[in-house]
This record gives C-alpha cells, structure tokens and sequence, in this order.
C-alpha cells in the first residue's frame, strides 16, 4: 500500500484486483444506484477530511450526507475516536 493518511480500500469481488487508493487531505465519495450511467440516483455522499490542530495532530472527520459521523485523534501511531 502507498503511504497516505487517506487510504481508501475498495473491495468488489467481481473485479481480479482491487480499486484501492490514498489521498492526502480529502476525499469524497458520491455512491449512486440504478441500471446505467444515465439511469442513475445518489444513494449517498461521503467525504473524509484530514485537518492538522496546533499541536500538529492530525484528526480526521468524515462526514455522510454532509452530516459528521465520525472523528478521530492520530497521536504518532495511537488513533483514538473522538466523541462530540
């Protein structure tokens, strides 16, 4: 895997390989359902996001439907899950 604070692992069993990547301060994802490209939906948007604080952690939110549903605290190699 290539060094990246986002790593996003991507699993679909009917592909040889997978379709993982890695970003470095934001991702987002728009997950959309139907029959074809163009008879498609959003079922749901997700987005990830790494801000560094001032004390120079990282903390990463991610966000589902423009709603934060997760943050968390990464202190070297200890990552803590913060609540709100």
């Amino acid at each position: 895997m290539k060094a990246s604070p986002i790593y996003n692992i991507v699993n679909n069993p009917g592909r040889k390989s997978d379709c993982s990547f890695g970003v470095s301060d934001r991702f987002d994802q728009t997950i959309k359902v139907g029959t074809s490209s163009s008879n498609s939906h959003t079922l749901a948007s997700i987005t990830v996001e790494r801000q560094i604080d001032e004390n120079g952690q990282a903390i990463f939110t991610m966000w589902l439907d423009g709603k934060m549903v997760k943050r968390g605290l990464l202190n070297g190699k200890d990552f803590e899950l913060l609540e709100d």
